[in-house]
């Protein structure tokens, strides 16, 4: 985690509370590192900017702005933040102003908290949250209210040595879900989900025809397979006796977030990027699913040179 030297907390889009504040500030003082706070407000159309009342004329979106520097000013004091920690209040659309701030700031994290869900035990990720985990070009740390007893870090990975930027993308997370677990003092579990391709239609199909015997020794032939890439990719990082691994049977978009939900982990570190899409273009459908599905906080990354779609003016 001290790769993080220059921490960007969005108070917008998502929700800025004190947990959110105070995790930011704790991981700052851990790593030395600046602080700055951002929160932009959806611009007003022009004929709402200014309203005249009585030959006074009130900038309403000015006055929006004011509000919101106060609260942020308010929030930084009580949460005991440091002194030199940056705040800027701005007029946009958020999740575009936060991502220009990365690129001209040169910010290495975004941190942002996640609203309540509207119904208990529901998890959802608000729009605007989502629009900065799929085009920030820096790792994103989705932050929710811890739940008792969730000292555990899990970490997503997808071995595949084949692909130099998944491969890439596997240790990053690796690196940084060891990091965190040795600072927090956490459990680590690492967890990969593997599904034969095909396995349905091999097994089905009248026109393959092959016996169920023949496609369960494919199976364990491909399990056999990525058990040695998985061991091979974790001990680069970490040592044996001190993670748990989790190899499962199953869709990557269901059986990951149950087993989140399973260990009651505080975290979860994941890669972002589609196994067919274009490189730094898409986030991957089954990310998307397992982003949406998990009720824990999310460290989500992205692989080294991912450009994002969004322009400095």
């Amino acid at each position: 985690m001290d790769r993080f030297r220059n921490i960007l907390i969005a108070a917008s889009p998502g929700l800025l509370d004190p947990q959110t504040l105070r995790s930011a500030v704790k991981l700052a003082e851990a790593n030395d590192a600046r602080l700055t706070l951002i929160d932009v407000v959806a611009p007003l159309p022009k004929w709402r900017k200014t309203v005249n009342v009585e030959g006074r004329v009130i900038d309403v979106e000015a006055a929006l702005l004011k509000d919101r520097e106060e609260r942020l000013r308010v929030l930084v004091e009580n949460t005991q933040a440091r002194a030199d920690t940056e705040t800027i209040v701005m007029a946009g659309e958020p999740f575009i102003e936060v991502i220009r701030r990365v690129l001209t700031g040169q910010h290495d994290l975004v941190m942002v908290g996640e609203p309540a869900p509207d119904k208990p035990h529901v998890p959802q990720l608000s729009s605007g949250v989502m629009h900065l985990l799929r085009k920030c070009p820096v790792p994103v740390w989705v932050v929710r209210s811890p739940q008792a007893d969730n000292n555990r870090v899990l970490a997503l990975v997808d071995p595949d040595p084949g692909d130099p930027v998944r491969h890439g993308l596997n240790d990053l997370v690796l690196e940084l879900a060891t990091s965190l677990a040795f600072r927090e003092g956490a459990e680590l579990h690492i967890a990969h989900a593997l599904s034969l391709a095909g396995e349905a239609t091999l097994r089905s199909s009248p026109h393959v025809q092959l016996p169920g015997s023949v496609v369960d020794v494919m199976v364990s032939g491909a399990e056999t397979t990525r058990n040695r890439q998985l061991n091979a990719l974790t001990l680069r990082h970490v040592s044996e006796g001190d993670r748990t691994i989790h190899m499962l049977s199953g869709a990557r978009g269901d059986v990951l977030p149950r087993l989140a939900d399973r260990l009651d982990v505080g975290v979860v570190v994941m890669g972002t990027v589609g196994r067919t899409g274009l490189r730094g273009l898409i986030m991957g459908n089954t990310a998307e699913t397992i982003l949406r599905a998990v009720r824990c906080s999310v460290l989500a990354v992205r692989p080294e040179g991912f450009a994002t779609p969004v322009k400095i003016r």
